[in-house]
């Protein structure tokens, strides 16, 4: 990093006479010899004061207009340009105000007249034009310095946001107008709390606690439509002259969407990897099953109907023969239907009745459900039109589904879900599954139909289910909503739009 110049007035002033009359110059140094604070040195050509400069620098030039190889007013231009840091005094005779003017235009700090009060203020003169001169480039420098970090903050491709220790918005760049559309006039002025730190969720905390600590954040907006998510690094502006004193604070925005979608796709990826595997899992399960169970289990029905044969009725033996035929038949029907449920699903779509799927999937889990005491109450309408979907896909849903409910009614003395089936406006389809366990959060309700990925739903599942529903809602154009309230319980509004007659 290059060191900015200085531009303090030095304690010792350099002072370099540029004068072809001795006498003159010896005067000029006899007059600030008086004072300790002047070192000077004199010369009497263009020549022998460029040497000079370039073997020591002064930090003021007195220069004469007529000297024997040339004019002073000649070389002012060169010397700004290679020296733009020494003030330069065109030193003119009365009468010579026009070349003083020229002087000036050239680029030298002052010019002062031989008169005489001359001699008696030259001291005053020096000291004064340093001073003043090094002011103005301190000026110049930091204010084009101030222009130069302006531009730089208002060409960066990320949003800029600068407040001060009042928390009022002092600078807003284009970056951030585009990206909080809201302009630089709206804002600039305002209470930093009120315009920028509640376009969050959550809302910026500000002020700190700890003020002397950057922060790195990544939150969501709540002002544009859909999900949208920035990360930002807010630093505290710490003056280092001033014990450290905080000027205010600048926050510097990254719009993150598209990264934050990528790694909710990735997540999601991984979950269905985690499913395939799971089902991979069931289906060597239920095979295994099948292979162990299926051929003892026809001997049993095949027994129990050979016993049937041989019984009356009315011998006491022929009821037990019957519940065993009767619940062989049952067990092989839940073997198929694991085997069913555990096969890899198809991509194709089929006409199928929603009752039907509800009904497989409360058999699938029902019995787990029952043997923790919660009760289940389906409520299926009659006739319901068809729709085109996946069976596994939709059993799935359900399934899913249950088991938030079934999370929910964990702590409940009298846990209860009831499975509902309508049809709506003619077309659609409403499969309502309530259960009377604990409230969901309202911001998750809201959230569940504008959130890619959703992490977790209340304290129900793991995460996984909730984001297994909503990609099989997407895949067949299905809608979720969910309403829990105190005293009410939940409900899982699950609706479709029937294709198929």
């Amino acid at each position: 990093m290059i060191a900015p110049p200085v531009f303090s007035p030095p304690k010792i002033i350099q002072v370099l006479i540029v004068e072809d009359n001795a006498d003159h110059a010896e005067l000029m140094k006899e007059y600030l010899s008086f004072i300790e604070k002047f070192e000077c040195r004199s010369v009497n050509s263009i020549a022998a004061m460029w040497r000079s400069i370039h073997q020591n620098i002064p930090d003021i030039i007195l220069l004469d207009n007529y000297l024997p190889d040339g004019k002073g007013l000649d070389s002012i231009k060169e010397l700004t340009k290679e020296f733009p840091l020494i003030p330069i005094v065109m030193i003119t005779a009365l009468g010579n105000e026009q070349i003083a003017v020229q002087a000036l235009k050239s680029g030298a700090a002052d010019y002062w007249i031989k008169d005489e009060k001359y001699w008696e203020t030259l001291p005053e003169l020096v000291e004064r034009t340093v001073f003043t001169f090094t002011t103005k480039k301190a000026l110049a420098y930091h204010s084009e310095q101030l222009r130069y970090q302006a531009l730089l903050l208002q060409n960066m491709r990320d949003a800029v946001v600068v407040w001060n220790t009042n928390s009022l918005i002092t600078f807003w760049n284009p970056e951030a107008e585009n990206l909080f559309k809201l302009t630089s006039q709206q804002v600039i002025g305002k209470l930093v709390t009120e315009i920028y730190t509640n376009l969050f969720d959550p809302t910026i905390e500000f002020p700190f606690a700890e003020k002397f600590l950057s922060r790195d954040i990544e939150r969501k907006m709540l002002h544009l439509s859909g999900e949208h998510w920035v990360s930002s690094r807010i630093t505290p502006l710490i003056d280092p002259d001033k014990n450290e004193r905080i000027l205010g604070y600048l926050d510097v925005i990254r719009d993150i969407t598209q990264r934050k979608l990528l790694e909710e796709r990735i997540q999601y990826a991984q979950i269905q990897l985690a499913q395939s595997t799971q089902l991979a899992a069931i289906a060597d399960l239920a095979d295994g099953i099948a292979h162990h169970i299926n051929n003892p289990l026809t001997t049993i029905i095949a027994e129990s109907q050979i016993l049937l044969s041989q019984l009356a009725p009315n011998q006491p033996a022929y009821e037990s023969a019957k519940a065993i035929e009767k619940a062989g038949w049952r067990v092989q029907k839940a073997v198929h239907q694991l085997l069913d449920f555990g096969r890899p699903p198809s991509t194709s779509f089929q006409p199928l009745n929603v009752n039907e799927t509800l009904q497989q999937a409360i058999q699938i889990i029902g019995d787990g459900m029952r043997a923790n005491k919660v009760r289940i109450h389906p409520h299926l309408a009659r006739n319901l039109p068809l729709i085109l979907g996946n069976p596994q896909k939709i059993i799935a849903l359900w399934i899913n589904l249950l088991i938030l409910a079934k999370d929910g009614v964990t702590d409940v003395q009298q846990p209860e879900i009831t499975i509902t089936s309508q049809q709506l406006n003619g077309n659609q389809i409403l499969v309502l599954i309530h259960d009377n366990g604990h409230i969901i959060p309202v911001e998750d309700q809201i959230q569940i139909n504008t959130t890619s990925f959703f992490k977790e739903l209340g304290g129900r599942g793991s995460g996984i289910e909730i984001n297994i529903c909503k990609e099989i809602l997407r895949q067949h154009k299905g809608e979720l909503r969910i309403e829990s309230e105190e005293q009410l319980g939940t409900t899982f509004r699950v609706s479709f739009l029937a294709e198929v007659s």
